[in-house]
């Protein structure tokens, strides 16, 4: 054995004898005993005989191969930039980077990078996504090579993700949540967003058991899988939305609007020119599905008729609840609204329109985001769990009654109808106003449904509380301002 090798005839020894020819015993000889490895936030220690246990066992199940992308050595220390690839079973690619120090013609210390999935990338090739996306199952197992995966995938030409940062945001009682910020190897193009949304599965068996029994998810999930790279509407682009059959265990990478809009808040309602923005972005999606064939097609949209035997028994618990809850918090006339709609919740919502188009479906203040453009609102929807097919008034009705107060919304309600009726007589001339307005009155009930049956699902106290009663009250004196249940009765008969 000569006395001292360089280190760089040691790595040449080392990936092309030890590794790709299997000369596990050379170890003894290029090596120290023990060496010591060194890893981000650790060091570990490996004998002569682990080293060959080590590579023995990879070896075996994948037969690895490595070649020199970067090869640079000087009397104490070498350095190689490899890829390697797999020769046996599963196809694999990994890159990495690792420092070798030498002393006496032995390897003592060896300091290794992250390994990266593919090759190292060369000039003029461009990004591909390597793999398929594996789906996880918490927001804790984003990785940088995953996240560069899912944007490739998007179409996005990005430079390499060398870093991440999760930041928790949100209660996560149904879902985790967190804002991913994202550091690039190079200068990024306009489209390489510098942050993305990123929702999650709740870790809770509970929380999981739950998305499968509303199927929420899995309806959220092909909404955005149905809508096109370029909606109809603002809504945040998602970069990736996938589930597991069941709807347990899902990841939506969306795009990260935080810096450009603020969240909707129920309890304090919106401003008559938001309000305005959120119709301008229900009439683009409802004129673009309008009576439209794909609707029947769309197994995965909620269809509200199917549902009225639960609902309306639902509504029944629902009402007695909120008078055990809020009889000393809520107004007398709110209660007595509540009550007598309650006969008539099964029977409205089995009616049937003949103007059937896709829904939002739980159109309400806090599922809107809010920007600006041009010193005017601008409103992005988010959060279709609730997507169906369905009448455009029961959309119309639901947000403007449950985000407006009374006040606002009796002087603005009428004027936002018409416009959206515009959107629709665009494309279908026969839609007339006197028919929107007849069809905003019958759906007029569709925001307090919704709010009264939340009940179950909300606990005692809180913003909660907050919440529902205001929804109640705002949304109960728009039934009584159109008369909507001598409407609804009308349309049963």
């Amino acid at each position: 054995m000569p006395e001292h090798r360089t280190p760089t005839e040691l790595i040449q020894m080392y990936w092309d004898r030890i590794w790709n020819q299997r000369e596990t015993e050379l170890i003894r000889e290029i090596c120290a005993d023990p060496i010591v490895r060194h890893d981000p936030r650790s060091t570990a220690t490996l004998t002569h005989d682990e080293q060959i246990a080590r590579v023995s066992h990879w070896a075996v199940s994948i037969e690895p191969h490595f070649t020199h992308e970067v090869l640079h050595g000087d009397d104490r220390y070498v350095t190689s930039v490899w890829n390697m690839v797999s020769r046996k079973g599963p196809s694999m690619e990994l890159s990495g980077i690792e420092v070798f120090r030498a002393e006496n013609g032995r390897f003592t210390d060896c300091w290794n990078s992250t390994y990266m999935q593919g090759l190292w990338g060369r000039v003029g090739q461009e990004a591909v996504a390597p793999l398929p996306l594996e789906l996880l199952t918490s927001i804790d197992s984003i990785t940088a090579d995953w996240l560069q995966r899912v944007l490739l995938d998007a179409g996005l030409k990005v430079p390499h993700v060398a870093l991440i940062e999760a930041e928790r945001i949100g209660s996560g009682n149904l879902s985790a949540t967190a804002r991913v910020n994202i550091g690039y190897n190079a200068a990024a193009k306009a489209d390489a967003p510098v942050s993305v949304f990123c929702k999650f599965n709740s870790p809770l068996q509970q929380a999981q058991d739950q998305t499968v029994a509303t199927g929420a998810v899995l309806r959220e999930v092909s909404a955005y899988d149905f809508f096109p790279a370029e909606p109809v509407l603002h809504m945040p682009r998602a970069y990736l939305a996938k589930s597991d059959a069941q709807g347990a265990i899902y990841n939506m990478v969306l795009e990260d609007l935080s810096q450009s809009t603020r969240p909707g808040d129920q309890v304090t309602g919106c401003s008559v020119g938001e309000a305005a923005a959120v119709v301008e972005e229900l009439g683009k999606l409802h004129r673009a599905y309008w009576k439209s064939p794909v609707l029947a097609e769309q197994a995965w949209a909620l269809r509200r008729g199917a549902m009225a035997d639960l609902l309306h028994r639902q509504y029944q618990s629902a009402a007695m609840e909120i008078r055990r809850r809020y009889a000393g918090r809520m107004s007398r006339s709110a209660l007595e609204t509540i009550d007598a709609f309650a006969p008539l919740v099964g029977r409205w919502t089995a009616l049937e329109t003949a103007c059937p188009t896709l829904l939002h479906g739980d159109a309400r203040v806090d599922n809107v985001l809010f920007g600006d453009k041009g010193g005017h609102p601008l409103a992005y929807l988010i959060d279709w769990q609730f997507t169906s097919v369905g009448d455009a008034m029961l959309d119309v009705a639901y947000f403007l009654t449950g985000s407006l107060s009374p006040d606002d919304r009796r002087r603005c309600e009428r004027d936002l109808i018409a416009r959206h009726t515009g959107y629709i007589r665009e494309i279908d001339p026969t839609y007339t106003l006197e028919m929107a307005l007849e069809a905003y009155r019958l759906n007029a009930v569709a925001g307090l449904q919704f709010a009264i049956i939340a009940v179950l699902a909300m606990p005692v106290g809180g913003r909660g509380d907050d919440v529902l009663i205001a929804l109640a009250e705002r949304t109960t004196a728009a039934v009584r301002d159109w008369d909507a249940l001598t409407a609804i009765n009308a349309a049963i008969a």
